[in-house]
């Protein structure tokens, strides 16, 4: 059986709160009680997103506030989802070519993927590192003489 990995219209909010929410968590079982699910969808509901399936499975998503992009996926599929990273960067940098990302200190994977794709970090607050995130990276330093 081959497996597939495809976007989706929408992201599926309740998957989403899921793949989230545990970093809710880490700040404390009261920050759960004011992050409900309830107020999580109706709070994203109306915002532009896509989803991820695989095998037509939601599994995570993007959604774009207005203000920045918020990237969740089910940690089983944590290490599985890269192929559709590249559409999905499409359709968010098709909303807006510039955006800051907020990334908590503590989550080394995104940090990575933002170094990875040559995002400058613009500088860290209250355990939040803010990264400038464009469709057109620059992944390397300037050149001599420039």
């Amino acid at each position: 059986m081959t497996r597939r990995l495809t976007l989706a219209d929408h992201a599926d909010l309740d998957v989403f709160y899921d793949a989230d929410s545990p970093r809710y968590r880490g700040a404390g079982e009261h920050v759960l009680k004011l992050v409900t699910k309830e107020r999580f969808i109706r709070y994203y509901r109306n915002c532009p997103s896509i989803g991820f399936e695989f095998d037509g499975k939601p599994i995570g998503g993007i959604i774009y506030d207005g203000k920045g992009a918020h990237i969740a996926v089910l940690p089983e599929y944590h290490a599985r989802w890269a192929l559709l990273l590249r559409p999905a960067l499409q359709w968010l940098f098709s909303i807006k070519s510039e955006m800051l990302v907020e990334v908590e200190v503590e989550n080394a994977a995104c940090i990575e993927f933002m170094k990875r794709n040559g995002w400058p970090a613009l500088g860290t607050t209250d355990g939040w590192i803010t990264y400038r995130m464009t469709q057109h990276p620059r992944r390397h330093g300037p050149r001599a003489g420039s």
